[in-house]
């Protein structure tokens, strides 16, 4: 029997239409509504072509690439779809969801930095260079707020990125010996390899040997034992450092321990997480805002007289050593940020463009041709002595890495030597840590040992810097009536458990 609704009034009664014919329509509407919705959405790519999805403004050199791709090749052509404009990002979203993949995808958003702007936006090819830490109020190495890391790990466990190892692996002039393992095994997803970058730096936690020691990971609790050894005015960062600051600079990297992303489960109601929380609660909510030039002297003069124990900074070549040992007057180490089980708190920050290919892609050999420019060769050992001094960071290609070692302790030294060999550390560019105070020139010239500290630095560096501030600000928003005095710390943390949760369940 039919079933009917009864819907309005007429002269003649009460208008029947049967449910069935009801719910078709009412599907009818739902489709005309989400079709309506797609009108904005790009049409679907002719065979043939591959979407190469920009979510920086496209430079020249990326276009350039792309025109020298499309030249040498009549059967597949790629498409820039230019996603950096105001909501670029959404819309971006909104097609991975329902399915509307691009081949070639950019993985990191820039942000709009005042240092990345210029003709063509080319300065945006160098990646962010000053701006890697999260902003706040006191940092002299800050990045923009509006700055976006694809969730590539997330990407990679649903399926939408293509494992890329295969093809380095069965690449004739690449292979697992011709790329620098440590980078793109930080990088890696179960095993897998989801994206490609050209160059990288550490990023890391800096020390004096004498009171660090020589070490590239430690706990917490090693770090609060050395820095209780301490003399009883220092400071484990700089003499003004807040809460959010320490937070930021310091803890922050560790929260994925207390997570876990495939089940949305978590665990800050732990000793450990307790422990955490305790040492925030020492600091200040606020800083003393000293003249700038002020600041950078007494930090300057607390770090020459052993009362600060640690730095952060970031390392790109051999050569930032010896910098790095002028800053403390004595040879620096590199324990890096603490982490909860002693590994290695030391992060590959990668440079430049950064690329994923689709699982879905239509042609990956071709994808592939275009994305493996990342890490090809790019120096000639002819000409090395020439173009060694361009390399700015370390290069991923393994080739390129080692002239770019041989030319930093071999080329850079002649030279420096050859053109002041009364005092050749002043040929070699010097290093200003802060925004304000004084030069630090290397306390000496480059030596095999050197070499040796910075291969030693990359093999020790085992996480790749991805971060997800939407984790680190809602345990920061969160801990903040505990600090205020307004909530207890265990409901603080089992409403930190419950909003992580939450939020780890949405990104599943």
């Amino acid at each position: 029997m039919t079933a009917f609704l009864f819907i309005g009034n007429s002269s003649s009664g009460k208008r029947k239409l049967p449910l069935l014919l009801l719910i078709v329509c009412l599907l009818l509407l739902a489709a005309c509504s989400v079709d309506k919705g797609k009108e904005d959405f790009p049409p679907e790519p002719e065979d043939g072509v591959l979407i190469y999805a920009a979510l920086n403004p496209v430079t020249s050199e990326v276009q350039k690439s792309v025109d020298r791709f499309n030249e040498n090749h009549t059967d597949v052509q790629i498409e820039i779809r230019d996603y950096s404009g105001e909501g670029g990002l959404d819309r971006l979203r909104t097609e991975l969801v329902l399915g509307q993949v691009p081949d070639i995808i950019e993985m990191h958003y820039l942000g709009n930095s005042p240092d990345r702007t210029g003709k063509n936006n080319d300065t945006i090819k160098s990646g962010n260079i000053k701006t890697w830490k999260y902003t706040n109020s006191n940092s002299t190495l800050k990045r923009p707020k509006d700055e976006y890391w694809m969730p590539y790990r997330q990407m990679a466990q649903k399926g939408y990125l293509e494992d890329l190892w295969p093809y380095i692996e069965n690449d004739p002039k690449l292979g697992r010996d011709g790329v620098l393992m440590p980078p793109l095994k930080a990088a890696e997803v179960n095993g897998g390899l989801y994206l490609l970058f050209m160059d990288v730096r550490v990023n890391t936690l800096m020390g004096p040997e004498s009171i660090v020691g020589r070490r590239y990971s430690w706990t917490l609790e090693e770090l609060l034992e050395t820095y209780f050894s301490m003399q009883e005015d220092s400071t484990i960062l700089q003499y003004n450092a807040t809460k959010q600051d320490v937070f930021f600079d310091l803890l922050c990297f560790s929260l994925d321990k207390y997570v876990d992303r495939n089940t949305g489960s978590c665990s800050f109601d732990s000793k450990e997480f307790r422990d955490l929380v305790a040492l925030l609660k020492c600091f200040p909510d606020e800083a003393d805002f000293d003249r700038p030039d002020q600041m950078a002297e007494e930090r300057m003069e607390r770090i020459r007289t052993g009362r600060q124990m640690l730095e952060a900074t970031q390392i790109s070549w051999p050569q930032d050593l010896i910098c790095r040992d002028g800053l403390w007057g004595e040879r620096a180490a590199f324990p890096g940020y603490p982490t909860t089980d002693g590994s290695s708190g030391n992060f590959f920050y990668p440079m430049g463009n950064i690329l994923s290919m689709s699982s879905t892609c239509q042609n990956k050999e071709a994808a592939w041709e275009y994305i493996r420019d990342l890490i090809k060769p790019r120096r000639d050992k002819r000409h090395a002595m020439n173009t060694i001094v361009p390399f700015v960071s370390t290069p991923v290609n393994l080739h390129d890495y080692e002239l770019f070692i041989w030319g930093n302790l071999v080329y850079l030294t002649e030279q420096c030597i050859k053109n002041n060999p009364e005092n050749p550390t002043l040929f070699v560019t010097p290093w200003k840590p802060f925004d304000y105070g004084p030069e630090i020139h290397p306390m000496a010239l480059l030596t095999e040992e050197d070499g040796e500290r910075f291969q030693a630095l990359i093999d020790n560096t085992t996480q790749l810097y991805w971060p997800d501030d939407d984790l680190s600000g809602i345990v920061w928003e969160a801990l903040g009536p505990y600090f205020a005095g307004d909530k207890p710390l265990d409901d603080t943390l089992q409403l930190l458990d419950n909003r992580v949760s939450l939020y780890l369940n949405e990104q599943k």
